[in-house]
């Protein structure tokens, strides 16, 4: 993972805002991974785990690119862990 380390924001369809009580939204988290797939699961196994929210609630809603370890990424936004 360390060479192709990207920060991805992943959201699911549920827990997207503090209105339930919880003053964090589980459903939205930035995840160090080297592909977006594999950052949704880190976020889903976090929730399974937790037994936060419905079934239907973490379902991917999106994943987004923020940035990537190299020095040219693609998404304009340079990654230093």
């Amino acid at each position: 993972m360390a060479n192709n380390m990207r920060l991805y924001k992943v959201t699911c369809k549920g827990m997207t805002s503090d209105m339930m009580g919880s003053r964090t939204p589980h459903g939205i988290a930035y995840v160090l991974s080297d592909n977006p797939d594999t950052a949704y699961m880190k976020l889903k196994a976090f929730l399974d785990k937790n037994d936060f929210g419905t079934h239907k609630d973490r379902e991917l809603d999106k994943v987004e690119l923020i940035a990537e370890k190299t020095t040219y990424p693609n998404c304009g936004m340079q990654l230093f862990p």
